[in-house]
């Protein structure tokens, strides 16, 4: 057993790394796998494979999601050395999917060396490609990140999405990398000096993964063409002014601990801000400030300085004649959410506040699991928020003033931060109506570099697969525009204080097949893959025991 990393697993972990925000050279993730691959292949058995597919989910982790130990120090209260542990033990299992797969491919390996069929090799890269992509999909991962978000700047292959989501183009750089490292396989164990009988019988692999990302940029040519069109010749616009405010961790934290005059602040900064949209455009429909912004309940106020704070916020609507919708706490039945409000100055959507609870919260952030029935478990934890859960997808309209007729209501797909990670969520609202997905987030805590520009990548899918677009308004950055295409328009600095005037346009609903059966490509090449292996073993087990019956009757 051998417990040291290859350095080809270094060089993969590397490759993928920089193929994502914020250094984006995507055209790595094509190779960035082959090294790895060329590791599992010298690891030689199972043991030394798995070993090898820790060390690769180790030093990805470490350099993607290096701002994790910012978190935990910033938001966890942890010490540095503490955080820096916790970030250790979290990249040694966030990749779930390479422990599992590194020893199936081993057992792939296997029967390519004494392969001699070039449908066996085609047959291995898509049915490892698929199992791969399936496990991806249905193993547990924090930030549910797939290689095939790597191309969330790419005009085309993006568009394939509303398809079968990011998976669909994990399968795609699988089956590239898979192809290369095959060929270089079977030129290794070539007897003679010519390439052709390695290149022979890894041609139809090739054709295999050159028509599989030849389709999905052609499809993707043609959808962007018509979708762009769609975007071009709507009528309908919902002119919006996101607030960021730029509001920092301590302020933040002094505000939700009563520290005098740390919520006026915060309130000033947003007022002012919101003013300075509205000069530039004073006919807009609604203000948009970011998630927890409000700095305590709103409409359940426990001392007289927080119903002074509500009644600020509503004087400020009603007297700019502008809804505010904002994020902030609120309070039922024993329980604290957090929350989005759709504060209306007029109140003609027959209530002048609309309430949306986040549902899907961050472990370890927002919730700890056991918390609510072991009272040690909330003693030792006091830092995490241990919210309630709201009752899931919803549409709320935004609220309606004298500037526009009552019969032109936008209908919106509330989210909360982490919520936009999860198609299916965002699929659920789509399918009630939505016309617009109106995001705001907190990425505050996670520092300045990194995981601003990776949680904005990831949200910008959520538009291509639904074809709506997408208003992303958070507190420190980096808020954005996305349209249905998945173009980010506009977007903000991060660690500014910012006012972005938007024309969002709202499009006649445009079916996908996402829209239709939900994130489907997962599961189904899960279950191709797995029913292919399982096969194979099952095969292999009946030959062994021919085998065998044919040793005993001689």
């Amino acid at each position: 057993m051998n417990l040291k990393p290859d350095w080809r697993t270094l060089l993969s972990s590397l490759l993928i790394v920089f193929a994502f925000p914020p250094w984006d050279f995507s055209p790595l993730i094509w190779v960035a796998l082959i090294p790895w691959f060329l590791a599992l292949e010298r690891a030689g058995t199972k043991t030394n494979a798995f070993i090898q597919a820790v060390w690769f989910s180790f030093f990805m982790s470490i350099g993607g999601f290096y701002w994790v130990a910012h978190v935990l120090q910033q938001f966890g209260n942890l010490p540095w050395p503490l955080a820096i542990l916790g970030l250790l033990l979290f990249a040694l299992f966030n990749e779930l999917q390479f422990l599992v797969f590194a020893p199936l491919f081993v057992s792939v390996q296997k029967y390519l060396r004494t392969c001699t069929s070039a449908l066996w090799i085609v047959a291995a890269g898509l049915f490892s490609g698929l199992l791969y992509t399936g496990l991806d999909w249905i193993l547990p991962k924090l930030f549910v990140d797939t290689l095939g978000h790597a191309f969330y700047a790419s005009k085309l292959l993006r568009q394939s999405t509303d398809i079968g989501g990011p998976a669909i183009l994990t399968l795609a750089v699988f089956l590239v990398n898979f192809s290369v490292w095959a060929f270089y396989s079977q030129l290794k164990k070539r007897q003679q000096p010519s390439i052709w009988p390695a290149f022979r019988m890894n041609i139809p692999h090739v054709i295999v993964s050159v028509v599989y990302v030849g389709s999905l940029l052609t499809y993707g040519y043609f959808r962007e063409k018509f979708v762009t069109e769609q975007i071009d010749k709507t009528p309908r616009t919902v002119q919006l002014g996101v607030v960021q405010g730029n509001i920092g961790d301590f302020e933040k934290v002094a505000a939700e601990r009563g520290f005098r005059g740390a919520g006026e602040k915060i309130l000033e900064t947003m007022f002012t801000l919101s003013d300075q949209a509205l000069s530039t455009n004073p006919k807009l429909d609604a203000l948009v400030w970011p998630e927890t912004t409000y700095p305590s309940t709103f409409r359940t106020p426990d001392t007289a300085e927080e119903l002074y704070r509500d009644q600020r916020v509503e004087r400020f609507a009603r007297e700019r004649g502008v809804p505010i919708l904002f994020g902030g706490y609120d309070h039922s039945s024993g329980k604290d959410y957090n929350a989005f409000f759709f504060l209306a100055p007029n109140g003609e959507t027959g209530s002048d506040l609309q309430i949306y609870r986040k549902h899907i919260l961050l472990l370890f952030g927002e919730y700890i699991p056991g918390s609510e029935q072991i009272k040690l478990i909330r003693q030792i934890f006091p830092q995490v928020a241990n919210f309630g859960r709201g009752i899931g997808p919803e549409v709320l309209t935004i609220p309606n003033t004298t500037k526009k007729p009552k019969t032109d209501k936008v209908k919106v797909g509330p989210i909360i931060c982490y919520e936009a990670l999860f198609p299916n969520y965002i699929i659920a609202a789509a399918r009630q109506g939505s016309q617009m997905i109106l995001n705001i987030t907190n990425d505050s805590w996670f520092g300045p570099y990194g995981e601003p520009q990776l949680h904005l990548a990831l949200s910008a899918f959520r538009s291509i697969e639904t074809r709506l677009p997408q208003v992303r308004s958070t507190n420190t950055g980096i808020s954005a525009l996305i349209l249905p295409n998945g173009e980010i328009v506009q977007q903000t600095g991060v660690s500014k204080a910012e006012v972005m005037n938007l024309s969002v346009p709202i499009l006649n609903p445009i079916p996908t097949l996402m829209i239709s059966w939900g994130d489907w490509f997962g599961p189904t090449a899960f279950g191709l893959g797995i029913g292919f292996f399982a096969s194979l073993y099952l095969l292999s087990w009946l030959a062994e025991r021919r085998k065998l019956t044919q040793l005993l009757k001689t």
